[in-house]
């Protein structure tokens, strides 16, 4: 160690700083390296990435098309062949895809497949998951509507409440279907017998939505209750 610094003490400044600038440069480069192959591994990343999503944008748009056409088939055969082809065809989307604009659709084709062939639970779980993993979609807000219906087609009132309150508190200001969820929300707790929590929810909808259709069957509700 005394002998290395023995030799540059020999050394001149000049020489000194040129054997510093070598050993900055070697970092430097080093490091310029790195960056270059990060750079291009994310532009890798970001090729692989638009493939994928453009392949299963073509895929979705098939299973569109069909799902189209099915309302259009009378014979029975055909309509139980072509629904399962189109579950097979989303259940393997939706296992791979991403998260992105494919399996939003995806999970919202095959929700309404299972929806029309009465498979409520089935249902229920893919607008429910749709609506959590995609929050800022348009078709959050219209999932947990369904997610409703189809938890009332179950007789599944408490549940049913639960989304549509879910609803109102992340998208009151931005359905067009929230005058119709507070009657809704009343409507059940009437069917439930809770009154009080009825009005509440009908007397909120008078308040917020005085021109809606809703609001006036809110009001013969409350005077209905108020008669009993």
């Amino acid at each position: 160690m005394s002998q290395n610094n023995d030799k540059n003490e020999g050394l001149t400044f000049k020489q000194n700083l040129s054997l510093k600038i070598q050993k900055y440069s070697l970092i430097l480069l080093g490091l310029l390296v790195l960056i270059v192959l990060v750079v291009i591994g994310l532009l890798i990343f970001n090729s692989i990435q638009l493939k994928s999503l453009e392949k299963e944008t073509q895929k979705i748009e098939v299973i569109q098309d069909n799902y189209d056409k099915l309302a259009l088939l009378t014979d029975e055969g055909e309509i139980s062949k072509s629904r399962s082809n189109l579950i097979n065809d989303l259940d393997s989307l939706i296992n791979t895809s991403s998260k992105n604009y494919a399996l939003q659709r995806a999970l919202f084709i095959r929700a309404n497949l299972y929806y029309n062939n009465k498979e409520f639970v089935k249902s229920v779980e893919d607008f429910k998951q749709l609506a959590k993993t995609f929050p800022d979609s348009y078709l959050a807000a219209i999932s947990l509507v369904n997610a409703g219906a189809a938890l009332e087609d179950l007789n599944n009132t408490d549940d049913a409440i639960e989304v549509y309150l879910m609803l109102i508190d992340k998208y009151a200001n931005t359905s067009p279907e929230t005058a119709n969820i507070y009657f809704s929300i009343g409507r059940l707790y009437e069917e439930k017998g809770d009154f009080t929590s009825a009005k509440e929810e009908y007397n909120t909808l008078i308040d917020n939505y005085p021109d809606s259709n809703w609001t006036n069957l809110a009001r013969s509700r409350i005077i209905f209750l108020e008669s009993r």
